[in-house]
């Protein structure tokens, strides 16, 4: 019955429980109805003063019987005892039989179809109150408490990823003010170096013209340091909180933009684009692929030696984005970290290490994520893989 609705199992089950006692009452009675008769079969008739006349034709006695001489013998204490010991039979034993069968009916449907998905989702709920999403509901029957179960089971899944992601989030947002507050202490230094210097060295006139302007421009480059970080960290605010706006695009234009795209980069590095996409039009959000795309060039761009492979194809429902360069790779530290906002091998300027974990995070946003790893022949491969469906 696992693949029987509630409803339909409760009438298939009271209808067998119906069928059994109307089989056993009717044994009960046909057999208590059968002692009766032999109970009264074992009787004698008893005839009171009988007249009797001989037939000289037949040679035989005839008796004159009148009904009302006519009685049974009475039954003995033991057989009217038992005559009525069937009476009870064939009305006790129905009753009996339905009290029995109701509830044995009952307490079978129970155990085999409520007990175990109500155990369950007791148990699920109570969990879900301790914030212990650790556990599976495991009743893979196809009723409405099986539904009911797998519903469950379902949101417990989804409060499981959410609190991860929460969680990855909360501490990316700690590693990103870590490595903020860390990034910033050196042009803050810088800073207050150069105020100690001029403060010390203005008023005893020992700077020239000259260097005064030097420390400035200093100065100047450490404030502008300054704002950059600000900006950056303004913009991944704005990233976090992107809503993602997918549109049909045309496969043929779409390769034909990012050609166009590729054409207009600024480099004497040999760009190779390979593309391999079967479906005619698809699903995404271009301004998002094209940041992506962006981050992913420059990135590898600036540690490609002579060349670099951007790859595009199909999976079924994603969309792959590769880029593969001639560089030295990633170390083991940055296979790690690579994704890490402010993580990067070389900060200055124009680069604070935000690249990738800008092109992670779009990709989640996007239903998708990010694949870091190192070539068998050496350089890095950087794959985007996006939702198009």
């Amino acid at each position: 019955m696992d693949k029987i609705s509630l409803k339909r199992s409760m009438t298939l089950t009271f209808l067998i429980t119906i069928c059994l006692i109307s089989i056993f009452s009717g044994i009960a009675i046909f057999l208590a109805n059968n002692a009766q008769q032999e109970i009264l079969k074992n009787r004698s008739l008893i005839i009171k003063n009988p007249s009797y006349q001989f037939d000289e034709h037949t040679n035989r006695y005839l008796i004159d019987i009148d009904k009302s001489e006519v009685e049974w013998q009475q039954l003995s204490i033991w057989q009217n005892f038992a005559y009525y010991v069937c009476y009870f039979v064939m009305i006790g034993f129905p009753i009996l039989f339905i009290i029995i069968g109701i509830g044995g009916a009952s307490a079978i449907y129970y155990r085999t179809k409520l007990r175990t998905p109500i155990l369950q989702l007791q148990n699920g709920m109570k969990r879900i109150q301790e914030n212990d999403l650790d556990f599976k509901i495991e009743y893979h029957n196809h009723d409405e408490l099986g539904q009911l179960c797998h519903s469950m089971e379902k949101m417990r899944t989804e409060l499981r990823y959410n609190n991860k992601v929460l969680w990855e989030m909360l501490e990316q947002r700690k590693l990103l003010n870590a490595s903020v507050a860390h990034d910033l202490r050196t042009p803050i230094t810088v800073l207050k170096g150069y105020l100690d210097y001029l403060q010390k060295n203005i008023p005893c006139q020992k700077l020239t013209e000259e260097m005064i302007t030097d420390t400035l421009t200093s100065m100047q480059g450490a404030v502008l340091r300054l704002e950059r970080y600000t900006e950056c960290t303004q913009n991944l605010e704005k990233l976090e909180n992107l809503e993602i706006h997918c549109e049909k695009q045309d496969t043929a234009l779409f390769l034909e933009e990012i050609k166009s795209n590729i054409r207009q980069l600024r480099t004497k590095k040999e760009i190779s684009f390979k593309s391999k996409i079967s479906s005619s039009c698809i699903l995404i959000d271009k301004a998002v692929f094209f940041r992506i795309l962006e981050n992913l060039l420059q990135n590898a761009l600036r540690y490609a030696q002579k060349q670099l492979i951007l790859e595009i194809y199909q999976t079924d429902h994603w969309l792959r984005l590769s880029v593969t360069d001639d560089g030295q790779g990633f170390t083991e530290e940055e296979l790690i970290h690579a994704t890490t906002m402010f993580y990067g091998r070389e900060k200055n300027m124009e680069h604070f290490g935000i690249g990738l974990g800008v092109c992670k995070l779009l990709c989640e946003k996007h239903g998708g994520f990010l694949e870091i790893k190192n070539n068998e022949t050496g350089g890095a491969c950087v794959t985007a893989i996006l939702n198009i469906f």
